[in-house]
């Protein structure tokens, strides 16, 4: 058992009445602990062995029509997908704490047991650059529910009633920024001769032009505004304090289980080593403290291994299984990705991701087929290491689109934060509903998905085949990652596996061994979770190394395409960057072939239209002058286009 400090605050009236818009100016107005109470006890926790569900609460269920406009009736406008007013969904659409509540079994009967919430403090009641704040981001009082979502006594319900169904709750804690109309910033009087202006860096409060220009630029990240947002000064220790104790007041007020933690990379290492220490000493070891470092960079990543936290989120795996399940490449970049976490975090836990509300949905991005790539992905994410997280309204493949509109550029990330539709989740198609409970079932069934060892057996470009085990139970993951019928004979390791077979425990079909092999028929986009029954050598699987080599063999969806490239002058690198593999610019890389004097690669694409561009030196985006077609980028320059027949 941990123990867990828990306070009243001599001044808790005063957070829950008019005067707790007092308590915003600073850590003089801020909750104090009581140190004469004693702590309480809660049971330890296996972040491991937890299912995360994240949700924006304004888009999850409305539980509460009477609050859908808060104090102002302009923040809501609602979306009807019949006239196509797809700008209503840059206001509120209703969602509310009580929706949450009442749709807590459905969370459930899914196979839940830890959900995160997205942030609940008290928001802006005025639009920004055309943008209400639903998601939450945009914080005017950080001692308030915002009157869209309810009030602090409903958000405790919700609290008590998921502990009821053994769901944990998680808080989304902001950190590194205001609403622009905050009253530290929007309040001259507060702003200079009460001096907030030090509460903020020098940039904010005074121009929104100064948002980070460099996203490369470490200063720029945590010293500029985040899209015209005022930046918080970390280092002041007044800012400290009060954040602080505002953590401490949620923290005491809800009963939650742990926090996650916005915008890690946009403040400074010395504040998360400092928060993450203070937090574990006054909420216990075991309250979650899971950081959102968002970068594809692994290494980049790994410099935030050491602060403190409980958990990270895997930004770098979900490009990998972005790329993979989403965009049919090869297998070895969900080898290279796995191989690139397990190295660069051997202690620390991850929770990886398929999407969440800052990318275009999965479903977006998979194109035709989506459900059973959604399937494909989710149980590679739900039988690898780590703190599965899944985004509301995956489990039945809510539509999204791309991140930006291809004509204006603008963002549009509103349109992959629809509503979540309850009609298809209770219609008749319920398939990938009930395959992603059962996923979440044997996942909390056999430990050995959740905390055992993982090794590779077989991998080419469209099948993956791996082994989760431990002492009790050895399960071969199978995934078909084409579109068509595969066959293949698995060789496993000679000295682990005797006399038995497999059973799948999706289907129950039976699979028998062959000496040291079992032949698979795969149905396109199909997973098998193959449980071994017989004899095995436990140790013999300890001295197996984790990868395997990879096989070279493409599966009878794909086809290679070959890309060059020639140069008036020397260049130091060559990539490619298109809709196969995210825009990334460093992932499909160019060799110079002296004998034909360019620069070359190949893909391995299915059938379809991509779009992409050369990138020169890692800098300069081109379109590809070989190209057939070209088409306008929003952005500058063209698009080159390949349709592959």
């Amino acid at each position: 058992m941990v123990r867990i400090k828990r306070y009243f605050y001599f001044i808790l009236v005063l957070c829950c009445c008019a005067a707790g818009d007092q308590l915003q100016h600073g850590p003089v107005w801020s909750p104090r602990a009581d140190p004469s109470l004693q702590p309480q006890t809660r049971p330890a926790v296996d972040w491991s062995r937890e299912i995360l569900y994240f949700l924006l609460i304004d888009r999850f269920c409305n539980g509460d029509p009477a609050n859908d406009a808060g104090r102002n009736p302009a923040s809501h406008v609602l979306f009807n997908p019949a006239i196509g007013n797809s700008e209503a969904l840059k206001t509120y659409q209703g969602g509310d704490l009580q929706g949450v509540i009442d749709r807590l079994d459905y969370l459930q009967d899914l196979g839940i047991t830890a959900l995160w919430l997205s942030p609940v403090c008290d928001n802006s009641d005025s639009a920004f650059a055309g943008w209400w704040p639903y998601h939450g981001y945009s914080p005017v009082n950080f001692f308030a529910v915002d009157e869209h979502f309810g009030d602090m006594t409903l958000l405790q319900k919700l609290v008590k009633e998921a502990h009821r169904r053994h769901i944990k709750i998680i808080l989304d804690m902001i950190y590194n920024h205001v609403a622009p109309d905050h009253p530290w910033v929007a309040d001259q009087t507060l702003w200079q001769q009460e001096g907030y202006r030090h509460w903020f860096h020098s940039h904010s409060g005074v121009d929104a032009s100064t948002s980070i220009q460099d996203w490369q630029d470490q200063e720029q990240l945590e010293n500029c505004e985040l899209n015209g947002l005022p930046d918080l000064n970390q280092g002041n220790p007044n800012v400290y304090a009060f954040l602080l104790d505002m953590s401490k007041y949620w923290i005491l007020q809800t009963g939650c289980d742990g926090f996650r933690l916005d915008a890690v990379k946009h403040i400074p290492k010395s504040f998360w080593r400092k928060l993450c220490k203070d937090l574990h000493e006054f909420a216990g070891p075991d309250f979650l403290l899971l950081g959102e470092v968002f970068s594809g960079d692994t290494p980049y990543v790994a410099g935030y291994r050491d602060l403190g936290f409980s958990a990270l989120f895997d930004i770098p795996m979900y490009y990998a299984i972005h790329r993979v399940f989403a965009q049919g490449s090869g297998i070895q970049w969900l080898s290279e990705g796995y191989g690139q976490s397990y190295t660069a975090f051997p202690s620390l836990l991850l929770s990886p991701l398929i999407d969440n509300h800052d990318v275009a949905r999965f479903s977006y991005w998979a194109g035709e087929r989506p459900k059973e790539k959604i399937e494909s992905a989710l149980t590679y994410l739900f039988t690898i290491p780590g703190l599965p997280m899944l985004y509301y309204g995956t489990e039945i493949a809510s539509p999204g689109a791309a991140p930006t509109h291809e004509k204006t550029g603008e963002g549009q990330d509103y349109l992959n934060r629809r509503m979540m539709d309850w009609q298809a989740v209770y219609g008749r198609d319920r398939d990938l509903f009930e395959s992603v409970a059962g996923l979440a079932r044997l996942r909390k069934r056999y430990p050995c998905l959740s905390g055992g060892r993982l090794v590779e057996v077989y991998k080419d470009y469209g099948v993956y085949a791996y082994l989760r085990y431990d002492q009790r139970n050895a399960i071969l993951v199978v995934l078909n990652n084409a579109g068509s019928v595969e066959g293949r004979r698995l060789g496993l390791p000679r000295p682990v596996f005797h006399h038995g077979r497999f059973q799948d425990l999706l289907t129950g079909k039976k699979y028998s061994l062959n000496r040291d092999s079992v032949d698979l028929r795969l149905q396109p986009h199909a997973s098998l979770l193959l449980r071994f029954r017989g004899r095995r050598r436990a140790e013999a699987l300890e001295k197996l190394p984790w990868s395997c080599a990879f096989t070279q063999r493409l599966p009878g969806d794909r086809q290679w395409v070959r890309f060059t490239y020639r140069a008036d002058r020397p260049l130091k690198s060559v990539a490619i960057a298109g809709d196969f593999n995210a825009w990334s610019n460093g992932s499909d890389t160019l060799q110079y072939d002296e004998a034909d004097a360019c620069w070359t690669t190949r893909l391995p694409l299915t059938k379809g239209r991509y779009r992409y561009k050369i990138v020169i030196d890692g800098e300069q985006w081109i379109s590809d002058p070989q190209a057939r077609e070209q088409e306008l980028d929003p952005f500058g320059g063209y698009n080159s286009v390949i349709v592959v027949p």
